[in-house]
């Protein structure tokens, strides 16, 4: 019995796909991330660090909020976690070759607004929301290392929106953006309007200030990380964390300073991840940092829907922490689980009439490709007693299911109210017939490929589908 299941679990590391398809990826978003350095901060920012690679990384700025009235830059915090981060990044680059080095990072850590005078100290954050008239006045406020970087950021010659996240309070950004419009005015407004600010709350009165000073920035603000991410939403988790953070997963994890996930500062970069939901698009499309809808009355300030939004991707988002985890100490790529890769033959958007037969293929692989010979030869002696030859053998592993798929409508996305019916939703290709629609209408449809690999983990890509009505 002990050489079966030896057996089956050498064959079970070859479910993963043979093939070797380009993934059809988002661009890495540019990112600016500023922490109070409360410990929850701490918590995600482990995380972070291990998405460093997905990322255009620009600047890490500590800050003070209403509940971390001085901030917390004199503790060294995160030092110590690029410190360790610079550990387990040698076994890193070999899952990705394009996490970028501790001394990277360093050069990318910035002081921020730590001032306790310049916040709100009533801890009412959850209250705070949009249309609030504002408290604050940045105008005498001296200028920071980090308002400076996101003043550079902003006038550099770059059109890529800058995903500006607030896990703690906003008063930094306020003052860059008053700098911008006071001191560059004619550059002001390409300069702001390239901004995306990912509220975790209003912490500081920065939130509402800047929404009515500076209407060119979008602004999401966040509440419902409280039920998804933050203190006590995951209880759960607490052998997660002893499993993968706290036991043998490297110097980094073993950082993690709570005995669950606790993080409830990491939708705000959650939000921005390439993971193929395409959430960067339009705020009211979702992803794992949440869907957002527009607040009436502004032309560029959004809040979440429901906790909903989030929860339905903890799961699925906590695996790839685990195998992001399990890269910080396995030497060899063939050692770890990674993403499967999903190509969507006809891009990424359609337009069909109404009636018609659509029909969306997907090309399904995966970068863990063993070698059939290579697990082969070392399991030739116990193959032979059962009399299976090589040629059995590599027949039968290709019989073998490698991914998880399944199609479904994210209703909650489109335009078009209605379900629609799909086709064996559980094959790598899409058919559904267009609903009859009266206007043009948007159906998004998502796919998700789950591999076998341990962790399991799960990639997506979303079609976004234009019905038209027929004249």
């Amino acid at each position: 019995m002990k050489k079966i299941i030896i057996l089956i679990s050498l064959i079970g590391a070859m479910f993963i796909g043979m093939g070797s398809l380009k993934a059809q990826t988002e661009a890495k978003p540019r990112v600016m991330a500023m922490t109070d350095g409360e410990v929850d901060d701490r918590s995600s920012m482990v995380r972070f660090l291990l998405y460093t690679n997905d990322i255009d990384l620009v600047a890490i700025i500590q800050t003070s909020s209403v509940y971390q009235t001085k901030g917390w830059s004199s503790d060294k915090w995160i030092e110590k976690e690029i410190d360790a981060y610079e550990q387990v990044y040698p076994n890193l680059i070999v899952h990705d070759p394009s996490y970028p080095s501790a001394t990277e990072l360093r050069k990318k850590l910035f002081v921020g607004d730590e001032d306790s005078t310049h916040v709100i100290v009533d801890r009412q954050s959850a209250l705070r929301v949009p249309g609030i008239k504002p408290v604050i006045d940045p105008a005498n406020w001296k200028d920071t290392p980090g308002s400076d970087k996101i003043v550079e950021t902003l006038l550099e010659n770059d059109p890529r929106s800058v995903h500006i996240q607030a896990w703690g309070g906003g008063n930094t950004a306020a003052r860059a953006f008053y700098k911008l419009k006071t001191q560059y005015p004619s550059e002001y407004k390409r300069a702001v309007s390239k901004v995306v600010m990912y509220n975790i709350w209003y912490q500081d009165g920065a939130g509402y200030y800047i929404e009515r000073n500076f209407p060119e920035v979008t602004m999401l603000l966040c509440h419902y990380f409280i039920n998804s991410w933050a203190y006590g939403s995951q209880r759960y988790t607490n052998q997660f964390v002893h499993d993968f953070l706290h036991n043998d997963h490297g110097a980094l994890g073993a950082l993690y300073p709570q005995s669950y996930i606790s993080e409830g500062d990491s939708p705000s970069f959650l939000y921005s991840l390439p993971v193929g939901l395409r959430s960067t698009e339009n705020p009211a499309w979702g992803g794992w940092g949440g869907m957002f809808s527009k607040v009436e009355g502004f032309n560029n300030v959004y809040r979440d829907y429901d906790p909903g939004s989030y929860t339905r991707w903890i799961e699925l988002a906590n695996r790839d922490f685990e195998a992001r985890l399990d890269w910080c100490v396995k030497d060899k790529y063939t050692n770890a689980n990674h993403k499967p890769i999903i190509q969507l033959k006809a891009g990424l958007n359609m337009t069909v009439k109404a009636g018609e037969t659509v029909k969306v293929e997907a090309e399904i692989s995966d970068k863990d490709t063993l070698n059939a010979k290579d697990i082969w030869n070392e399991v030739s002696a116990l193959m032979s007693q059962q009399g299976v030859t090589y040629e059995k053998f590599t027949e039968n592993i290709a019989k073998m299911p490698k991914f998880y798929t399944l199609w479904w409508q994210y209703k909650e996305a489109g335009s078009y109210n209605g379900v629609v019916e799909i086709a064996n939703p559980s094959q790598s290709s899409l058919t559904f017939v267009a609903p009859q629609v009266k206007e043009p209408a948007t159906i998004h449809m998502i796919i998700q490929a789950t591999d076998n690999g341990k962790p399991a983990l799960t990639a997506f890509a979303r079609v976004i589908i234009t019905a038209l009505p027929i004249k």
